[in-house]
């Protein structure tokens, strides 16, 4: 039981009561956490934008037992830039499945909170919304334990198996040399200084989702998918 001063970028939130809401933070102490936030939901409550999805925070918790309440807030970011970008919204989703879906609760993990403020930070741009998405989920899947295997060596045959952790030079799906080497480099960029999209966005992109249903077995993920794929039709 005590204060927990943090910083956290809320991943999501949602109607609890009649005026509160729950936020699914990830925080750079705790990792991802639940807490719930008093009276947002009121129009003439001071604290009403301040529990939104995304937005980047300073908060005071008070935990009692195994539960996380929000005592104070203060705005760091809204990242108000990158929500007004309709390519970005894309990106937005992908940040949030993952995190909700592969991040562990109060296990903390500097890399991910950085990489999550940094990509939103990234996106305010308002550039390259899917090869910003890519490195984010390279990385992610590379910091919860789940790496991509990008070989070393170029050669003119390559293939992708999720079975074998990647790509391999035999079995799968056949790709292009190129294609691997946007990868790589990709891989090793800094997120501060991306400055060129990748010519097989959309290709590289089926790939990780391939991998990720693969590795995770998740229904949730493949309704997700669906979801994804519709919203590119309309």
């Amino acid at each position: 039981m005590g204060y927990i001063p943090l910083r956290g970028i809320i991943v999501s939130s949602e109607p609890y009561r009649e005026k509160d809401k729950i936020l699914i933070i990830f925080t750079d102490k705790l990792g991802k956490i639940r807490a719930k936030i008093r009276s947002v939901r009121s129009g003439n409550s001071k604290r009403s934008g301040f529990a939104d999805d995304f937005l980047y925070e300073e908060f005071l918790l008070y935990k009692r037992g195994n539960y996380y309440s929000v005592t104070e807030a203060k705005l760091l970011s809204a990242f108000l830039e990158a929500r007004l970008i309709p390519e970005n919204y894309f990106a937005f989703l992908y940040l949030k499945e993952m995190v909700l879906l592969f991040s562990p609760y109060e296990q903390q993990d500097l890399r991910i909170f950085n990489l999550l403020k940094d990509t939103l930070f990234s996106l305010s741009s308002g550039e390259m919304s899917k090869t910003i998405t890519i490195f984010f989920l390279l990385k992610f899947l590379e910091y919860s334990g789940n790496p991509i295997l990008l070989p070393e060596t170029d050669q003119e045959f390559i293939y992708f198996n999720p079975e074998m952790g990647g790509f391999t030079r035999k079995d799968g799906i056949l790709v292009s040399s190129e294609l691997l080497k946007e990868m790589k480099s990709l891989n090793l960029a800094d997120p501060k200084k991306l400055c060129t999209p990748v010519k097989y966005e959309d290709q590289i992109i089926d790939l990780l989702n391939r991998f990720i249903s693969y590795h995770t077995g998740s229904k949730h993920f493949m309704k997700f998918l669906e979801t994804i794929k519709k919203l590119g039709n309309i």
